[in-house]
């Protein structure tokens, strides 16, 4: 992707819709989806809309999170908003926080230690 030089303006790459670079782009948070779904608890993704993303980049981001194994992804603008613009991931949070407590309280998942905690520190990591 373009570098991002501080103090200048943005290229035409990020403020142009640019769906390849977008799905390019993708493959980071779909890991760390992945990564945060091995300790046993739903993951949403706050996706940041900023005013030069379009409703397709919005999407495709939605979808490869989705398919990453997130529980939900939703639109975040707490940065342009303020609160007002985080209801909606706090309501997916709230959500995914409820799922997580009924499958714990079912015995059918619930958070979870990838290591025993007995091992020594050195094994931990």
């Amino acid at each position: 992707s373009p570098k991002l030089p501080p103090g200048k303006p943005l290229p035409k790459e990020y403020v142009e819709e640019n769906i390849a670079l977008v799905s390019k782009g993708v493959c980071n948070m779909q890991k760390h989806i992945q990564n945060a779904a091995k300790f046993g608890v739903p993951v949403v993704v706050c996706i940041n809309r900023f005013a030069t993303d379009t409703d397709v980049e919005i999407e495709a981001v939605k979808v490869a999170a989705m398919a990453a194994g997130a529980e939900a992804a939703v639109i975040g603008e707490h940065h342009a908003k303020g609160g007002a613009g985080a209801i909606d991931v706090a309501k997916a949070v709230q959500a995914a926080c409820i799922k997580s407590r009924e499958l714990e309280a079912a015995g059918k998942g619930g958070f979870k230690y990838l290591y025993e905690l007995n091992l020594p520190i050195k094994d931990k990591i």
